[in-house]
């Protein structure tokens, strides 16, 4: 007997036959963190200003969970990833990378929305704060990096670097190229700095730079990890008979048109960030142009490329999390097993309370870093490598989380984009300085008077008015405790803070981060005083629970994680 598909009981459809994940929604509207952040660090802006970002917001949260979305999914699937061209048909070295058109359309999309270059769109009327700069940043990164998010890192990095230490003519030559309204090149520039005898260790660059007489430089070497080769990237090289570090600045075209001298090696095969290409590059006598002073190589290179690419991690990582707690909300309110959602079962809902907590909480850590250096603050010092570290470190960790939620299925990579995030965090991991590199970073940063008073007094500011508070009782003892311990950490030997760095940057961020929730607590204690419980008051009970019993303790039935009523605020936040 012939048996047909439709009489096979077991594929016909299931409590998730239809399910899409978070896919369609508007990555802003239902980000109720971002959207108090945006308030927070524009309430000194006109009306017409602040109005003016939210419609753009909305506008790109709109763009990002539907058509950028989709493009991401289309253009990472095999035979969808970019490939090196390096002959043309009559076999001229041409060093192309080659994208899929799905890929280039979302680079274009991005780019044209001017999420990287708003200010040089002649139809906006407004600054372009980094509130809002990097508002569009995070949400792009909702989609994981997706062949955008690394080069919109660098290519913002670029402009910077332009505008700050670019000649008059160097601005004039490439501003329009990399930042311009309608330029063709969406988000291609490049960062060509590490080579195979060290990543962060800069100055052993073995690569040489030669000054010609006409004042342009000619580079000799290699570069072992060139993130998205394209028009236009940022290098370093070691100034011929020193050992001073240069940054340069190398097209892909000479004056002439000709291909300038470097070819492209092989294409990295790296675990995550894998929309955008990165290569093996040699340098055959490549025309450069010194970008800044050629003594302040290195320091402008931290300065403005390697400060603006943590920035991004940091936030990238975030965007990263936030896709991941929102697909394992999702798949909580469909999936069944043994009669109910699987959401429902206490475990699981204990899980989704606490990635949504830890999300939320790093929301506000980054956009405080965003701020910071905004207004150019000290205590960006610290921040900066710190939520560099946490950020990527806790996206992995919740990514894994998400993957465990959604079970079987989490691993399936054409199921949700979790996977994928996972892959990007882990790189982000790595990306512009490992753990024990950016913590050592953070170390020397809150080493220093300046810094550290800054740090303080922010700590003070935070939690003033706390106190008498019902909600923040516990909140705040939890504060004073980890205080008293972290002071206690900076008065030990120097090389016991060495020894133990990456355990004083967690306690770092643990103690700003319950801060910062207890200050949004005590904003809407002040606007609302009736009894009903604050959203922020509950988040902060549940992250000082998650930090004072660790991340798989125990967990009181009365507090905000297991109590059925206050968890659920959380959720819906």
């Amino acid at each position: 007997m012939a048996i047909h598909f439709q009489d096979n009981q077991a594929l016909k459809e299931y409590d998730i036959s239809e399910y899409k994940g978070s896919s369609g929604k508007n990555f802003y509207s239902e980000d109720s963190a971002l959207q108090r952040m945006v308030w927070r660090y524009s309430q000194s802006f006109s009306k017409e200003h602040i109005q003016a970002i939210e419609n753009h917001l909305l506008g790109f949260g709109e763009l990002a969970g539907g058509l950028l979305n989709n493009l991401t999914e289309a253009c990472h699937k095999e035979g969808k990833y970019g490939e090196v061209q390096k002959y043309d048909r009559s076999g001229n070295r041409i060093d192309n990378i080659l994208y899929s058109k799905e890929q280039l359309e979302s680079r274009k999309i991005h780019y044209d929305y001017g999420i990287v270059n708003l200010d040089f769109h002649s139809g906006w009327k407004y600054d372009f704060p980094h509130i809002h700069r990097y508002a569009l940043a995070y949400l792009a990164n909702l989609n994981g990096e997706a062949g955008v998010t690394c080069p919109l890192a660098m290519t913002d990095g670029m402009i910077l670097g332009l505008k700050n230490i670019g000649t008059e003519e160097q601005k004039k030559k490439y501003l329009p190229l990399v930042a311009g309204e309608g330029s063709h090149s969406h988000l291609m520039c490049g960062q060509y700095v590490t080579e195979r005898v060290g990543g962060s260790n800069v100055g052993a660059n073995r690569t040489i730079a030669v000054k010609r007489d006409d004042g342009k430089w000619i580079l000799t070497g290699e570069k072992w990890f060139c993130s998205n080769p394209g028009d236009l990237w940022v290098t370093t090289a070691k100034i011929e008979g020193t050992n001073t570090i240069g940054m340069f600045l190398v097209p892909r075209f000479k004056e002439d048109g000709s291909l300038n001298n470097h070819h492209i090696l092989r294409k990295k095969d790296i675990i995550g960030s894998r929309g955008k290409v990165t290569a093996e590059v040699i340098y055959d006598g490549v025309e450069a142009e010194e970008f800044g002073r050629p003594g302040h190589g290195l320091a402008n290179m931290v300065r403005y490329i390697i400060k603006t690419s943590r920035i991004h991690v940091g936030l990238g990582a975030c965007g990263n999390a936030r896709r991941a707690v929102m697909e394992a909300l999702e798949y909580g309110k469909w999936r069944t097993a043994y009669g109910k959602k699987v959401s429902e079962f206490p475990a699981y809902y204990r899980i989704l309370v606490e990635m949504m907590t830890l999300q939320s909480v790093n929301i506000f850590m980054n956009f405080r870093m965003v701020e910071a250096v905004d207004k150019n603050e000290s205590v960006q010092d610290a921040l900066i490598p710190l939520m560099k570290y946490k950020s990527s470190s806790q996206a992995t960790e919740i990514c894994r989380m998400a993957i465990l939620c959604l079970g079987g299925n989490g691993i399936i990579g054409d199921f949700s984009p979790i996977p994928r995030m996972m892959n990007d965090s882990i790189i982000n991991e790595s990306w512009e300085g490992t753990h024990l590199i950016i913590t050592d970073h953070f170390l020397h940063a809150i080493s220093k008077r300046k810094v550290l008073e800054g740090w303080n007094r922010e700590l003070e500011q935070n939690v003033f008015g706390a106190e008498g508070i019902e909600e923040l009782v516990i909140p705040l003892s939890t504060f004073i405790s980890k205080k008293k311990e972290w002071e206690e950490c900076l008065s030990r030997s120097k090389e016991w803070k060495e020894m133990n760095q990456v355990f004083l940057a967690d306690r770092a961020y643990e103690l700003f981060a319950l801060s910062l929730i207890i200050m949004e607590a005590v904003e809407e204690n002040k606007k609302n005083k009736t009894e009903k419980k604050s959203v922020y008051g509950l988040l902060a009970d549940s992250y000082s629970e998650i930090i004072e019993n660790g991340l798989n303790g125990s967990r009181d039935m009365n507090r905000s994680i297991l109590h059925p009523e206050k968890s659920k605020i959380i959720l819906e936040y």
